[in-house]
């Protein structure tokens, strides 16, 4: 072949359809190439954050219940606590209820 005819062919529109369609072909192919390694990397934190996620439900649910534990142990202490009160009340009534027996005895 000549260059005449070299040049001929590389000005075709032929030619360039097909190198526009390869060009095409070869940009979709790493399009396609990078949207997959993108996927697999939110596939993988997806599944990073659940892990996580999980970890921190399950820490969460200890602390509840230890939570839940104090305040059922507080809540038997206030129970204790006003037993004691009204114990004491009532000793408290019945020694101002001898002091006014003594006080009526003595005038």
């Amino acid at each position: 072949m000549t260059i005449e005819q070299l040049s001929q062919v590389a000005l075709s529109p032929a030619v360039w359809a097909m190198c526009c369609i390869v060009l095409v072909g070869f940009i979709l192919k790493k399009v396609y190439e990078q949207n997959d390694k993108q996927e697999e990397r939110l596939t993988n934190l997806h599944d990073e954050y659940r892990v996580e996620s999980k970890e921190r439900e399950n820490k969460l649910m200890e602390h509840l219940a230890e939570s839940n534990e104090i305040q059922r142990k507080t809540a038997q202490s206030l129970v204790q606590v006003e037993k004691s009160l009204v114990s004491l009340e009532q000793g408290l009534n019945t020694l101002d209820d001898r002091v006014t027996i003594i006080e009526r005895n003595n005038n």
